[in-house]
């Protein structure tokens, strides 16, 4: 089970999503991958302009505006555990 979190240092919406994400994450005892895009020239070219992007298990991509329960929902469901 792998989270990634393509994100820029700068980036508002990409603090703002950070927090929960952490959480949701720990929640569940599921590490984050963190990827920041202007490090990373291949997840630059791909998500420049869609920043933040959440990637849960090479499956689930969210992109903003990321709505919280449904990237909990998510996390939720990767871990193995069902949605309520």
């Amino acid at each position: 089970m792998a989270i990634t979190f393509y994100y820029r240092p700068q980036c508002g919406l990409c603090k703002e999503i950070e927090e929960p994400l952490r959480a949701y994450a720990a929640q569940y005892g599921l590490p984050i991958n963190s990827v920041n895009i202007d490090e990373d020239r291949a997840a630059w070219t791909r998500y420049w302009d869609k920043i933040p992007v959440i990637e849960i298990d090479e499956g689930t991509i969210f992109y903003e505006p990321i709505p919280r329960q449904a990237l909990h929902d998510a996390i939720r469901r990767a871990a193995g555990r069902p949605t309520t």
